[in-house]
């Protein structure tokens, strides 16, 4: 049984994590189960409606800090393939009131307008064969003192936030970091090579770049030519950028270049795209900065990343990520951890195998109807002092089990 399994699972991964508690140990297990199948609003006075426990002692147990980072490497790592990238990116979370930390006036992708929020910059794992994302850790993003620059303060804070992660990272044996077109700043991709990782990223379509020069050099004193014409993004030069795979409305070019605002060689993945009369209708350009990366993987990564996305949704709509009401920046760290883990948990205890590729879908709508069903079937069980050790008994406690669940 899937509830088992993630009860199992959890388990597991939680006694592989020292400095734990039993106590606390005992409170994540029934917490997290908890998650999996709660109704309503993911709050302290719903969750003391559902669980076993005081709403104080919900209360408490948040502001008390816990290493979700080690706990989903260790889900990670016996759970996932060996084929791993780390993806980071930021999520807005709507917030009203004047005592939350950290409240401002920010950017909602999903309404496209400014609303007033906190931000959580969630890095994640992406498993490249199953095609999934797992959350790594979350933290909120400070907002910036008044008189700093916002952008050079973000990217510090987001930096610093990956970095202090470099060592896990390197024990999953991850050593590509993907992240979207507002990352590509020298900064950034300067700070992940440097931690040993290689960057995979997005250009800007006018992004200022060069051909490495590799004509006949002037005799005579002075530096020699490194690098020869701009890039003309809107017409590359095939004989340099050069084509490599070909698809139904898409070819893939790629080529070796210098970016004047990276400082550095990269390797681009030039897209070109077409319409139904076969004529190109845009392009787009992806980047890394292991020059020897084969482009069908740097493609192949860079479309991967939107995984996390899918991780977002799933915690939003169905795990009451934007639903804490605490005003606590620690309670509010450990609610999104919590949120974003039980999908992670939900897709490890469903849709992932160690010997062939993930076939089956996965849907938390689903897992969160049979969770919500255990809970209430094992309730009206036990009032009702029926033996589940009996066949026929067992046999309806496994039929409303199915209650709305969704046709495999």
């Amino acid at each position: 049984m899937l509830s088992n399994k993630i009860n199992d699972l959890i388990s597991a991964t939680i006694s592989k994590i020292s400095g734990i508690t039993k106590p606390r140990q005992k409170f994540l297990k029934h917490l997290l189960m908890l998650y999996m199948g709660l109704r309503g609003r993911y709050t302290f006075t719903n969750l003391a409606r559902y669980g076993k426990l005081n709403e104080k002692t919900y209360r408490n147990q948040f502001d008390q800090p816990f290493p979700w980072g080690d706990f989903n490497k260790e889900l990670i790592q016996s759970e996932c393939s060996e084929e791993l990238i780390a993806v980071f990116d930021p999520t807005f979370i709507p917030k009203s009131g004047k005592h939350t930390p950290h409240v401002d006036w920010l950017w909602s992708t999903t309404s496209q307008k400014i609303k007033r929020g906190i931000e959580m910059g969630c890095l994640a794992v992406v498993d490249i064969r199953n095609r999934t994302a797992f959350s790594l850790d979350a933290r909120q993003t400070p907002v910036a003192k008044k008189g700093a620059d916002r952008e050079d303060t973000l990217i510090d804070h987001y930096l610093g936030f990956v970095l202090e992660h470099g060592q896990m990272m390197k024990e999953l044996g991850i050593g590509y970091h993907v992240a979207d077109g507002y990352f590509t700043k020298e900064k950034y991709v300067s700070g992940i090579c440097a931690s040993g990782m290689e960057m995979i990223g997005k250009l800007r379509q006018d992004a200022n770049l060069r051909y490495p020069f590799k004509g006949e050099q002037k005799p005579g004193r002075g530096r020699k030519r490194i690098y020869g014409a701009k890039v003309d993004l809107s017409y590359i030069d095939r004989r340099r950028i050069k084509l490599c795979m070909q698809g139904d409305d898409f070819c893939l070019f790629s080529g070796i270049v210098y970016s004047i605002g990276l400082k550095r060689l990269i390797r681009i993945v030039y897209i070109e795209n077409y319409d139904n009369q076969g004529y190109e209708s845009g392009y787009s350009v992806l980047f890394s900065t292991d020059l020897k990366q084969d482009p069908l993987k740097i493609y192949h990564y860079y479309s991967c990343r939107y995984q996390i996305e899918f991780l977002f949704r799933d915690a939003k709509q169905y795990v009451g990520m934007e639903e804490c009401q605490a005003r606590s920046e620690n309670k509010i760290n450990f609610h999104v951890n919590a949120s974003l883990t039980t999908v992670s948990l939900a897709k490890a205890g469903t849709v992932l195998c160690t010997e062939e590729p993930a076939k089956e879908i996965f849907s938390m709508c689903d897992v969160k109807v049979l969770f919500f069903n255990k809970m209430l079937t094992e309730f009206i069980f036990s009032k009702l002092a029926l033996d589940l050790s009996c066949k026929k008994y067992r046999s309806l406690f496994m039929e409303c089990l199915d209650i709305g669940r969704l046709a495999s």
